[in-house]
């Protein structure tokens, strides 16, 4: 009888051990997907980040005049010309709400297709703030020198849980117009 009941006892801890090493593997791998996830979204994000600044570096490029249009806390509309009197266009960089969630949009010359995006951002999305040349934040229109703009990208976790959390990366520039000081 007592050899029974040992013998249930080490099957029972043995059990017990056994699905202890189940469950660290399956943490291990979701672990693991998510700093995956973690890893292609900063490469992803930098990737539109750069694109984003050299479309930032345009800001008043060959115009004379009234280059920036409009400076919103979610968007930013300016101007540009290809050469100084040349054809000149208009950028509208916006946040949008779309199927109940916040994404990126650059729009070139008032299109209806966005020329790049839409980027999906988390539910902080994007965020500028603008500066005059004594580095005051929200100026009108005609003093802005500078941005800073905040955005920040997200990935749904790999597994649904009760502690689910998003991988998220923020990321935050800062764009000097050089073109205005010219």
């Amino acid at each position: 009888m007592a050899a029974i009941l040992e013998a249930i006892g080490a099957t029972i801890i043995g059990g017990i051990f056994i699905l202890t090493m189940i469950t660290s593997i399956i943490n291990l791998h979701a672990i693991g997907v998510n700093v995956n996830q973690q890893i292609e979204l900063v490469e992803i994000s930098e990737d539109v980040v750069s694109v984003i600044e050299s479309y930032l570096s345009l800001v008043a490029a060959g115009v004379v005049d009234s280059a920036i249009i409009s400076t919103q806390d979610t968007s930013f509309t300016y101007s540009y010309a290809d050469s100084v009197g040349g054809t000149r266009h208009i950028v509208n960089m916006a946040q949008e709400d779309i199927d109940d969630s916040k994404q990126l949009s650059v729009y070139v010359d008032s299109g209806t297709e966005p020329e790049l995006g839409p980027f999906e951002l988390s539910d902080f999305g994007v965020q500028f703030t603008y500066y005059d040349v004594n580095d005051n934040p929200n100026p009108a229109d005609s003093l802005v020198r500078y941005v800073q703009m905040i955005m920040e990208f997200q990935y749904d976790t790999f597994r649904e849980d009760i502690d689910k959390r998003f991988v998220r990366h923020r990321i935050q520039i800062w764009k000097y117009f050089k073109n205005l000081y010219l």
